[in-house]
């Protein structure tokens, strides 16, 4: 247990439910069924635990709550007002409170809540229970706390440990500087809150705040707040920043080559022709190496979404090669901010060698659509690349797989890994598409796409005649080879040119499209 952290008390307060307003970014869909729930919740337990809201009244947590107190009738709703917290942690902070309210697991979604939530339990409960008057004092538990001891609490409440609601907690305690109170019966039996006690033990914290619950409605207050969760619509309200929050990280830079650059290679030259190496057997600065790397990649490449530029500038200036690189969200190697200057200088630079008809031997995407957010993100790329590419062009493409420990500790299947995904154990799954995660919520909300070879050969299929893929076993990569670009479509190409090339910053966007536009149909001799 570690020692010397001190608890962060909420204060509790009622404010006029007219002061209140629901947050624009705010995630989570409406179920019609659900949302009942959530009024029976509040007409047969109250307010169990707080909303938490801004010092101007925009709701963090407790949305649907909100809804079902002013269709009641209610005049007072009990907060937490949060303070300092910029525009990006309040998004963040919107979907962590959800996540830690109801001791979630990394799995765990709102529907997947639902779907075993007993209902029998339910009807069961309010069977005979009358409805606690609305604004009466009995119908805000939560503003009645008391203050527990942690390790007195613990040891009535002996069971596994929840890893990710603990992470959860510990973003809302490190990030937003609060808490959310443990509610339990008189005898200390925890019905929700118990990955919030496990925080408290595991970090230090002496004591903590609890929620006082009859055990006549322990059950029934047990499924309400452990089962009963909206769903996220992540592709609609974050969008754009699960966009522009794909840059790759200046922690991210790497002294060697990524596999997509030298794999196939590396593992030709093994003594057997067909044993998969490491691509840190490749020495850029060995000259015997660098001949037999342009003899199979080339003398003019493309690095497509090439991050932070330090492998461009390794074949570029290490290496002797033409290398072209194109990175619409170059950091400047920051891990805060964008250059965004230096982003449609690259672009520019791009579109000049786009426009001039250079022909690549070799396109590089290293990792690229593993930070992609969207499917039909994804697929704009690949018909963009298809276009550049020629018949002798090779596009060499590598993802993260389904089958890398990354992914297992993202989904909670294995202990967790060194990662920014991981971090903390506070990612989960977007819902929205198999294989996708999200995380860092408190910092740069960013989703992270783990492919199957089948997904990632399919994908490629879109642009290519030819796409062999694999998995590429030293990374647990899904690797593909695709050569034979389809047939442009310019109707297709032209909303992913428009696409890629406007793509979206926190204030503004890439500004490109036009240009983009002009240099692909000087390219192509077509109108775009």
């Amino acid at each position: 247990m570690m020692a010397g952290r001190k608890p962060k008390f909420v204060h509790v307060q009622l404010v006029d439910i007219e002061t209140l307003s629901k947050a624009p970014y705010n995630p989570r869909r409406t179920d019609p069924h659900r949302y009942e729930l959530v009024k029976t919740s509040l007409k047969k337990l109250g307010w169990l635990l707080p909303m938490y809201v801004t010092p101007e009244g925009t709701v963090l947590s407790g949305h649907q709550r909100l809804d079902v107190a002013r269709e009641l009738g209610s005049q007072k709703v009990p907060v937490v007002v949060l303070y300092d917290l910029d525009h990006e942690r309040r998004r963040g902070v919107n979907i962590v409170f959800n996540r830690a309210t109801n001791d979630m697991h990394k799995h765990d979604s709102g529907e997947s809540l639902s779907e075993r939530l007993p209902m029998s339990i339910v009807e069961e409960a309010i069977k005979g229970m009358p409805d606690i008057e609305v604004d009466s004092d009995a119908w805000y538990p939560c503003l009645h706390t008391r203050t527990t001891d942690t390790r007195e609490l613990m040891a009535k409440n002996i069971t596994h440990f929840i890893p990710h609601a603990i992470r959860q907690a510990e973003s809302l305690f490190h990030w937003a500087k609060t808490s959310i109170p443990v509610v339990a019966v008189p005898s200390g039996k925890v019905v929700n809150g118990i990955g919030r006690l496990q925080h408290a033990s595991e970090t230090g914290i002496s004591d903590v705040q609890v929620v006082t619950v009859s055990p006549f409605v322990a059950d029934l207050a047990g499924v309400m707040l452990n089962n009963l969760s909206m769903d996220f619509d992540l592709e609609d309200k974050y969008a754009d920043i699960l966009r522009y929050n794909s840059f790759r990280r200046a922690s991210n830079r790497q002294a060697h080559l990524m596999p997509a650059m030298c794999s196939d290679m590396v593992t030709a030259m093994s003594k057997s022709g067909t044993t998969q190496r490491s691509p840190s057997v490749f020495d850029p600065e060995d000259e015997k190496h660098v001949r037999a790397w342009k003899r199979w990649y080339g003398e003019t490449v493309l690095d497509f979404g090439a991050g932070l530029l330090d492998k461009s500038l390794t074949m570029r200036d290490t290496m002797g090669v033409d290398c072209v690189a194109f990175e619409p969200y170059y950091t400047g190697g920051r891990d805060v901010g964008f250059d965004i200057e230096g982003a449609r200088y690259i672009t520019d630079v791009f579109l000049e060698r786009v426009a001039d008809g250079t022909e690549f031997d070799s396109i590089f995407l290293a990792s690229v659509l593993n930070s992609v957010p969207f499917q039909q993100d994804r697929e704009h790329v690949v018909r963009i690349v298809s276009a550049l590419s020629n018949p002798g062009t090779a596009v060499y493409a590598g993802a993260i797989s389904r089958s890398a420990d990354r992914y297992f500790a993202a989904m909670g299947l294995k202990d967790n890994v060194s990662n920014h995904e991981t971090q903390f154990d506070s990612s989960f799954a977007a819902g929205y598409e198999e294989g996708v995660v999200v995380s860092d919520l408190m910092k740069h909300p960013k989703v992270q796409k783990y492919f199957s070879i089948d997904e990632w050969r399919e994908l490629w299929a879109q642009g290519f005649s030819d796409v062999h893929a694999y998995l590429f076993k030293p990374n647990k990569l899904a690797h593909a080879v695709c050569r034979g670009p389809r047939a442009v479509d310019p109707t297709v190409l032209s909303a992913a040119i428009r696409f890629e090339f406007d793509l979206p910053y926190p204030e503004g966007t890439l500004d490109r499209s036009e240009q983009a536009l002009e240099a692909f149909s000087r390219r192509l001799g077509m109108a775009l």
